[in-house]
């Protein structure tokens, strides 16, 4: 190969690259801190953005819980909303990220929950405003 096919080759892969990092960018729509609730310790933050065609519930690096059997991402406005459980908490620290179903409609919510499904109890809450 000739040094000028490298050479768009490098240029090509540069465009692919500038093009993959504008469709990953996300934007912010409520935020929050995590605390404990039910008598479990939780802290760290959350967000929900938008990224590319999908919404999210992102963890930030220092997200704690103290542990659960059955930990699982829902909504609330003021109180856990029953219905409204869209993922199971796949790890108790560090970032992790779950994709929003289209049908919550999040001007509803206010809050992101952490809710023991097998006890049916409380473990965490964030306002995100």
């Amino acid at each position: 190969m000739s040094r000028h096919s490298w050479f768009g080759l490098a240029l090509a892969a540069i465009y692919l690259a500038g093009i993959s990092s504008v469709a990953l960018a996300q934007t912010v729509v409520k935020s929050g801190t995590f605390r404990g609730a039910g008598g479990h310790k939780s802290s760290g933050g959350v967000s929900i953005v938008k990224t590319g065609g999908a919404t999210k519930v992102v963890f930030a690096g220092n997200f704690r819980l103290d542990g659960a059997p059955d930990a699982r991402v829902a909504f609330g406005n003021g109180r856990y909303v029953r219905g409204t459980i869209f993922a199971k908490l796949r790890k108790l620290r560090g970032a992790q990220q779950y994709t929003i179903p289209a049908k919550f409609d999040l001007n509803k919510y206010n809050q992101v929950w952490l809710w023991c499904k097998k006890f049916n109890v409380p473990l965490a809450v964030a306002r995100v405003k």
